[in-house]
């Protein structure tokens, strides 16, 4: 009878331990399971939101950094600066020769030897990423620009001047001098006005994404 009534309270108490472990040992998975998660949500969040919004502006400061000139845009602003240029050489050169033939002369190797070079120049300068802001020219590069062209462009001219009115460095000191600081002055207000312009202005590969993309498209 002992024995029935000890067996029984062991059978009892051993019953007992497992029901009070069982609850504990269920809520474990529960916490895991809608706890945990929202823990991990919640300190992802942040992160994943950071990452999105850099994969969102990272184009747009790659387009900032490295939008370039195509060789068109360059020819045209060649171009437009000999024209502008050529007006005020001609009338310079005029006005300290007295001479209309010398004038000519002039504004004739003018055009024949700078309209190449500045051409050149401006795909040099397409290749400097310095200066570049909002993908445009910034007023420090520009004035840069203008200050690198101005100082070939005057020793080009008092060359020029110096063999046209037969070693006449007085003159030709005049026209060279007289043309550094207007064309410097129009330069620089002409390179602002082209940052302006968004015409041909490209990422580096676009055309060949673009040209890629239109089989794929047909």
């Amino acid at each position: 009878m002992r024995a029935r009534i000890l067996l029984s309270v062991i059978c009892f108490a051993v019953s007992s331990s497992y029901v009070l472990r069982a609850p504990a040992k269920l809520a474990s998975p529960r916490a895991a399971i809608a706890g945990q998660p929202q823990l991990r949500t919640a300190a992802a969040a942040p992160s994943a939101l950071a990452s999105r919004n850099a994969a969102l502006c990272a184009p747009v400061m790659m387009a900032d950094d490295m939008m370039t000139e195509t060789p068109l845009r360059s020819f045209i602003k060649a171009a437009g600066w000999r024209f502008t240029a050529g007006i005020v050489t001609a009338c310079t050169s005029f006005i300290f020769t007295g001479s209309l033939a010398a004038a000519a002369a002039i504004v004739g190797w003018d055009l024949f030897s700078k309209s190449g070079t500045m051409f050149i120049g401006e795909r040099l300068w397409n290749k400097v990423k310095w200066g570049k802001e909002g993908g445009s020219d910034s007023s420090k590069r520009s004035l840069a620009k203008a200050l690198a062209w101005r100082l070939f462009a005057a020793t080009n001219t008092l060359f020029a001047s110096l063999v046209l009115t037969k070693g006449k460095a007085g003159v030709a000191g005049k026209i060279a001098g007289s043309d550094s600081v207007i064309k410097t002055i129009l330069f620089y207000f002409y390179e602002r006005a082209w940052s302006t312009i968004s015409w041909g202005k490209e990422l580096p590969g676009a055309a060949e994404a673009a040209a890629e993309a239109a089989p794929a498209e047909e």
